[in-house]
């Protein structure tokens, strides 16, 4: 080796050094939790508005998730490796120890058994219907679900809630439910008139009523359903009990410095971060 490789080599290793030190002295977290990943943690995306989304003109991931994780990689000082699956990949990969978290999920009985789960905020589901679907009585009108010819499309991997699971079920004997993959195939099937209904949650409303304008223009319906919560998911399979309690810290950290609640804000508005975080 020559000495200016050497050299080189050198001040290369100081520099590292000086941005660990200073990355340490500015972010005091990382330093309590040096060495807490030991490699590159899975992170599972799925398309979900506001939380990921594909920017229309770049294509590039943002939303909710993609400022929870960078934040989350700053203070713990852990490198997360970001890939995208469909909601019932997600819960499958789970399962097989292949994704170590997903910052979006709604706890089951079952879900839990491999999953821990921290809630950070509230939703409640809404139906989206065609603006011009004609009801066939008033009551239908307020709400297509008291209406026994009512199709549905539904997401897999999605768990909406016991006073939409009855009532998928009841659709289901009926031959009215078909089912996709993706939250935003089930829309668009609405909005082109292949369906009459869909559930999505309140907070993706916006999101899709400015991408169906004109004849496939879509309409918001409140059923009244109850209050869900969406939590960050750790996997217990693939995550050691310091691990998930260092992340489940830094969560809580960013919900009592006021992060969080800023990045809700800047998808969601101010007001609504506000209604809608869980503290």
């Amino acid at each position: 080796m020559s000495m200016k490789g050497g050299r080189v080599r050198r001040r290369a290793w100081m520099l590292n050094l000086a941005w660990l030190v200073a990355s340490t002295l500015a972010n005091p977290s990382v330093a309590g939790v040096e060495g807490l990943c030991g490699r590159p943690l899975q992170l599972a995306y799925s398309m979900l508005p506001p939380l990921y989304y594909l920017e229309d003109s770049s294509k590039q991931g943002q939303g909710i998730e993609v400022d929870i994780a960078a934040e989350l990689a700053r203070r713990t000082g852990c490198r997360l490796d970001p890939s995208y699956e469909s909601r019932i990949r997600v819960w499958a990969a789970f399962e097989a120890e292949q994704i170590d978290l997903s910052l979006s999920g709604v706890a089951t009985p079952e879900r839990e058994r491999f999953g821990v789960f921290l809630p950070y905020l509230k939703f409640r589901n809404v139906l989206l219907v065609r603006d011009d679907t004609a009801p066939r009585d008033a009551t239908a009108a307020a709400n297509p679900m008291t209406d026994p010819a009512t199709t549905v499309v539904v997401t897999r991997g999605f768990r909406y809630g016991p006073k939409w699971d009855a009532w998928i079920r009841q659709q289901e004997e009926r031959g009215l439910v078909s089912y996709v993959a993706e939250e935003g195939d089930a829309v668009r099937l609405v909005a082109i008139g292949r369906a009459t209904a869909t559930i999505v949650r309140d907070i993706a409303w916006s999101y899709y009523d400015k991408r169906h304008t004109g004849a496939q223009r879509l309409r918001r319906i409140d059923v009244g359903a109850a209050e869900n919560a969406l939590s960050v998911v750790l996997s217990r399979k693939t995550l050691s009990a310091e691990q998930q309690k260092a992340l489940a810290r830094t969560l809580a950290d960013m919900k009592a410095d006021g992060t969080l609640r800023r990045i809700l804000g800047r998808h969601v508005g101010a007001e609504q971060a506000e209604r809608l975080m869980i503290d």
